[in-house]
């Protein structure tokens, strides 16, 4: 199999996060175009990627482009309701190829030719339908919405169900989401880590804490501010988001935390710190546990979702519970002495861009060969 017969589908490119760099450096690896539907006015794409749009007009000018405007990062329901529908026409030069490779939840609504075969990357079966379902229902306040929200969740739910029978092999960025796979879709899921890029090294210990990630909830930046208020220990916090102004708050009086916002050269930052601390809710994979590790700094990880997967006790860092006191007395037990750069940076090795290179072209280039065997 020739990687000219192969295309990425990827459901569209609101901004640059996890799922939109996985579709790049995928595209570079086997060689291939991207497909998507569109592509916001912001989003830089690198010359030596190849992208074709589907409904760029649709989406970012004209009257429906002033009615979905409001994406938020591709969280705009009616955005990605949209998305999917059109997703199932996709484009006439699609069925030319043999594979496709899809990126993110929305492009496995695509409707595929007899012949094709389907490798469908999905970075999470979508949380607000399955895992994270009871959690965003309690924040909706009002009797009316919260039974319109659940009408409207159960018919996604068919239909995202529904489009599960269009994919032939389905690839995890985690075991976790291998694990999610097999409970809401009963389907079994090949593993492939996302690739860890940029130049992540250790430079030494400077003497701070430090975190970095989009600032929303679910990240729960706040919590490890609160924790730090307390503590002794410096605490760098590198990012932008809707929560900036309220960690701001919180760090106000207390000169041991600094919010910094949006830090180009973030590798730069962990080169010098003592560690990293992270604590997001039930994450998927987590770039940023495996880039600390891969900069060779001990992560202090929630112990939940992937996070904790990337910790080995007193090897790699260590793990706390998702609250404040477990938070601080982690922290005030850490012994930075007790790590081994080199060896946390071997830990991570599993995360190098080498083998997501050799992982992914196993998955979908030998596999694609042992799918035309079996059909024979």
């Amino acid at each position: 199999m020739s990687t000219e017969n192969v295309a990425i589908l990827h459901d569209r490119f609101p901004t640059i996060g996890g799922s939109e760099t996985f579709a790049i450096e995928a595209a570079k690896v086997l060689d291939s175009p991207v497909y998507t539907m569109y592509i916001d006015d912001s989003v830089q794409i690198p010359d030596t990627v190849e992208v074709r749009t589907i409904r760029q007009s649709k989406y970012m000018g004209g009257v429906s482009g002033r009615l979905l405007k409001w994406r938020n990062g591709g969280m705009n329901p009616f955005e990605s309701a949209s998305v999917a529908f059109d997703m199932t026409e996709g484009v006439d030069e699609l069925s030319e190829y043999d594979v496709l490779l899809e990126s993110g939840p929305l492009s496995k609504y695509y409707v595929p030719d007899t012949n094709q075969r389907i490798v469908h990357y999905p970075h999470s079966p979508p949380r607000w339908l399955y895992d994270l379902f009871r959690n965003r229902m309690k924040r909706l306040d009002y009797p009316g919405i919260a039974f319109g929200a659940r009408v409207y969740a159960k018919i996604w739910r068919a239909l995202d169900k529904e489009a599960v029978d269009y994919v032939d092999t389905f690839v995890g960025n985690s075991e976790l989401i291998r694990d999610r796979i097999r409970r809401y879709y009963a389907r079994d899921a090949e593993v492939v880590y996302p690739p860890i890029t940029g130049d992540w090294r250790n430079e030494g210990d400077d003497g701070y804490f430090l975190t970095w990630s989009r600032l929303d909830p679910e990240k729960r930046i706040d919590l490890i501010v609160e924790g730090f208020q307390d503590l002794d220990e410096r605490l760098i916090v590198a990012g932008d988001g809707e929560q900036r102004q309220k960690l701001e708050r919180m760090a106000n009086g207390h000169d041991n935390i600094e919010i910094r916002g949006f830090v180009e050269d973030i590798e730069s930052l962990a080169a010098r710190a003592t560690a990293v601390v992270y604590a997001p809710r039930q994450e998927d994979f987590g770039l940023v546990g495996a880039e600390a590790l891969s900069a060779g700094k001990p992560l202090i990880g929630v112990n939940e979702g992937f996070t904790r997967y990337q910790i080995e006790k007193g090897i790699t860092g260590l793990t706390f519970e998702a609250n404040v006191e477990s938070l601080r007395d982690t922290v005030r037990s850490f012994d930075p002495t007790q790590f081994d750069s080199d060896e946390i940076q071997e830990f991570a090795e599993r995360y190098s861009y080498e083998e997501f290179e050799d992982g992914l072209r196993e998955v979908v280039l030998d596999g694609s060969q042992r799918f035309e065997e079996s059909d024979t």
